[in-house]
């Protein structure tokens, strides 16, 4: 391999990392859908019944700034509570 095509290759590596490292926060903040204030509810409802589960519920809330609706009815599964369906 010549001299030139390994100095592309680190360029089209290096374009491919930059781009991964870019484009993977923008993509975790988009695909975050924030649960409704009924969901909020009543995972706040079975944390109370089931103390147990605060640490999960503020470890959901700590890890993105926001109770994502897939880790309040992940929340809500393990207090025995029927999820709701995704909008």
């Amino acid at each position: 391999m010549t001299r030139r095509a390994k100095q592309i290759w680190v360029v089209l590596a290096l374009l491919a990392m930059v781009s991964f490292i870019i484009a993977w926060p923008i993509y975790n903040k988009l695909s975050l859908k924030k649960a409704n204030a009924a969901l909020i509810e009543r995972t706040k409802k079975a944390v109370e019944k089931n103390p147990r589960l605060q640490a999960d519920l503020d470890r959901a809330i700590e890890e993105d700034g926001v109770l994502t609706w897939a880790k309040a009815n992940a929340i809500l599964k393990k207090a025995g509570e029927k999820p709701e369906p995704e909008d």
